[in-house]
């Protein structure tokens, strides 16, 4: 499944502020997975070996310092699931701000734009079939993100079949601003034959809540 994406830029003003993008050479380095839980220490979502029916495969970072990195896992039946982990635009700011919640939504709407296209743009064979907003509910943590579903072809084993992928966008915003914000934008894609579509829909949602999302 590919990755190829581009951070818009975005100015946020709060007192004396501005963005900054980077242009950090990227290392496509993979890890073999093991029987440990791999953590992502700038966010701390957690990776276990195991999800429900789903086995993880690998993991792979994408910077020098680990905090751009894509986490696969697969399911017999078959899905084969990736999420991504990577920066979003940067704030600066000298004194403390609120969190802007239009601003996290014109960022998360541009992104998820950006990330339809990529995958039209990688499968010519590619149609989205539907989008809409949606949301992760972990006890009382409630993530609000954008979701959409493509049909294409995708090979599982040595045979393209037809396919559904799934994609879905969220972005973490800290609640306030202080100096530098980092945000963080986690991405799922989900890829599955279409003739398993009813079985692979349950195993999805049962992955989407069982990996547990840091709490603040």
């Amino acid at each position: 499944m590919g990755r190829s994406r581009k951070i818009p830029a975005f100015i946020v003003c709060g007192l004396i502020c501005g963005c900054q993008t980077t242009n950090t050479a990227r290392r496509d380095a993979t890890e073999q997975p093991d029987s440990s839980t791999f953590v992502h220490s700038f966010t701390k979502f957690s990776f276990p070996e195991s999800i429900g029916t789903f086995h993880r495969v690998e993991v792979r970072k994408y910077d020098r310092d680990g905090r751009d990195v894509g986490v696969g896992y697969n399911s017999p039946t078959p899905i084969a699931a990736t999420v991504f982990i990577y920066p979003g635009p940067k704030d600066f700011a000298l004194l403390p701000a609120p969190k802007l919640e239009n601003v996290s939504e014109a960022l998360l709407d541009q992104h998820f734009q950006v990330c339809k296209q990529d995958i039209l743009r990688n499968h010519s064979d590619g149609k989205m079939i539907a989008e809409s907003p949606c949301q992760i509910v972990q006890g009382k943590n409630r993530i609000e993100g954008k979701r959409a579903s493509f049909s294409l072809s995708y090979k599982f084993g040595s045979l393209p079949q037809e396919s559904v992928s799934e994609l879905y966008v969220f972005l973490i915003d800290p609640s306030v601003k202080f100096l530098v914000t980092d945000r963080e934008f986690v991405k799922y894609r989900f890829t599955y034959p279409i003739l398993e579509k009813a079985h692979a829909e349950s195993e999805v949602a049962a992955f989407l809540s069982d990996l547990a999302w840091p709490t603040k």
